[in-house]
């Protein structure tokens, strides 16, 4: 007589159910990043920060499948971009670029995807390593996790090289945080983030180790003791920043200004002009911008002044008329001047440029020429060479056909002082600002033109770069935008005065201070 079968013993879970388990999974995540997303510059949610990571880690290190650690970190670095860079669709209308209605809709939502999509692959693979890693018990997540998350999402995959663009970092959500930052001055931004990353491991290891329904083992400290010591560690460590950062704060209180430095006035020109976007409306002469640029000049004397990128979108060097009015604006008024204009190279390819012409009429024969090249914006990136021609005329520059990248730092010698000066969104690279610094900048003034985006948030996260940058190189930073925000900031990260997007043509005036002592983070950081 044939035996029966056996009874299986375990539990097979449907396809189905196990599938809808997962989809659910990944639509938490995508909702916990997005969530960590208003964190950002410009939703100011701050302190999510401290802990928004925490989903992330209890759900990968949960998981032994590397495929899937992979999924989970790329879909809640997806929800989390998404919501940073939603300032991409302020580049609606396109009606310039030559995309109307649906179609320039269409390429701002792409742009907006594709790089919200290039962030969120650097939390994939940051899932996916650590999470391979961790599953071997060799390294403590306390120390672990937070290091590879700066190394991959910082550092390693937003070389420029790979066309990255590391704006959305951890760290420039604690820009109005004047305590905590200070410590940029010593460990950067970078270590920043690190300890924010550490704050959050932290966190979901006490979580781990103390809800017996979390089966996160990797994050698991060995013993309840060891979870308590990981604890008090990471709030002494914590205190030590606030402490800090508080003695230092105190320090920055002296009057005139931050260190007793000597100030100096400073004048923001705001334009609020952008010739390629305007150019359907009226086409503006250059004797039409220096008119505009004198009336909003009418009351300043004895002043250093910024005019924005592309503030003269001529290539200045050719331009006899535009420079002896420069020189002559400067030489009545008493004023040194820096602007945004275009030059070429040695083999006459067009670069985007800061000129300076000093108070005694004199224009200062280096011109810096920006280094870190928007990718589409001023430069094809060499895959788009093989894309189709539709592709290939999305770069839209002054010049035409894209810029050529500078190569060195430079400063301006202006009234006895030197100024270093930054061209649109390198600030947010703080090797590059260091390197400024140790080349002898005593004040940082970045010159942008951010009328593209229109009313966003772009602008108040442009600022939080300068403000980071103040802090690690203790220098003051000028923030100043063709049509705002505008910004001075102080040593400390203090946004000493501001003006915003809705102002016009006007004037933003204060005064700066210059400093040639070096911190530590200057010192060491490339």
């Amino acid at each position: 007589m044939a035996s029966k079968p056996k009874a299986q013993t375990s539990k097979q879970v449907a396809p189905w159910p196990r599938l809808r388990g997962d989809l659910l999974m990944l639509l938490s995540l995508l909702g916990a990043g997005a969530t960590l997303g208003l964190a950002a510059p410009g939703f100011e949610q701050w302190y999510l920060a401290w802990f928004g990571l925490i989903p992330l880690f209890l759900t990968i290190y949960a998981q032994t499948g590397a495929l899937k650690r992979f999924a989970m970190g790329l879909v809640f670095g997806l929800g989390y971009n998404l919501i940073y860079l939603s300032w991409y669709l302020n580049l609606l209308p396109l009606d310039w670029l030559g995309f109307t209605g649906i179609s320039g809709f269409a390429l701002a939502g792409t742009a907006w995807i594709v790089v919200s999509m290039h962030q969120a692959l650097l939390y994939g693979l940051f899932a996916w390593l650590s999470g391979s890693i961790l599953q071997k018990r060799a390294w403590p997540a306390i120390l672990l996790v937070p290091t590879l998350f700066v190394l991959i999402i910082n550092r390693l995959g937003n070389w420029p090289d790979l066309m990255g663009v590391p704006w959305s970092m951890l760290e420039y959500t604690q820009y109005k945080q004047t305590s905590i930052i200070q410590s940029a001055s010593v460990i950067g931004g970078i270590g920043l983030e690190w300890l924010i990353v550490a704050v959050n491991t932290t966190l979901a290891c006490l979580i781990a180790t103390f809800l017996k329904q979390i089966k996160c083992k990797p994050l698991m400290a060995r013993s309840r003791e060891l979870a308590y010591y990981q604890g008090l560690a990471m709030i002494l460590v914590y205190s030590a920043c606030i402490i800090v950062g508080l003695l230092q704060q105190e320090s920055f209180k002296t009057a005139p200004g931050d260190n007793n430095l000597n100030l100096r006035p400073v004048t923001i020109v705001q334009g609020d002009i952008n010739i390629d976007m305007q150019k359907s409306k009226r086409k503006y002469e250059i004797t039409d911008l220096t008119d505009i640029y004198y009336g909003l000049l009418k009351n300043t004397r004895d002043s250093l002044v910024i005019l924005t990128e592309s503030a003269l979108p001529i290539y200045l060097n050719e331009s006899p008329n535009t420079r002896a009015w420069l020189q002559k604006t400067a030489r009545d008024k008493h004023i040194d001047i820096i602007t945004g204009a275009m030059d070429k190279d040695n083999i006459e390819r067009p670069m985007n440029g800061a000129f300076a012409t000093t108070s005694s009429g004199t224009m200062i024969s280096t011109v810096y020429h920006k280094q870190f090249l928007v990718p589409f914006g001023e430069y094809t990136p060499w895959l788009i060479n093989y894309m189709p021609q539709w592709l290939k005329q999305l770069t839209n520059t002054p010049a035409g056909g894209g810029f050529a990248p500078g190569r060195e730092a430079i400063s301006f010698a202006l009234n006895g002082q030197k100024v270093s000066p930054l061209i649109c969104f390198e600030s947010i690279s703080p090797e590059l600002v260091a390197r400024s610094v140790r080349e002898g900048g005593q004040l940082l003034v970045n010159i942008s033109d951010l009328a593209w985006f229109h009313q966003s948030n772009c602008g108040k996260q442009m600022m939080a770069f300068g403000v980071l940058r103040a802090v690690e190189n203790r220098r003051y930073f000028v923030f100043a935008a063709n049509s705002g925000p505008s910004a001075i900031i102080s040593q400390s990260g203090k946004i000493v005065k501001q003006v915003g997007q809705d102002a016009g043509q006007c004037v933003l005036s204060g005064e700066v201070g210059y400093d040639h002592r070096l911190s530590p983070f200057t010192l060491w950081y490339r």
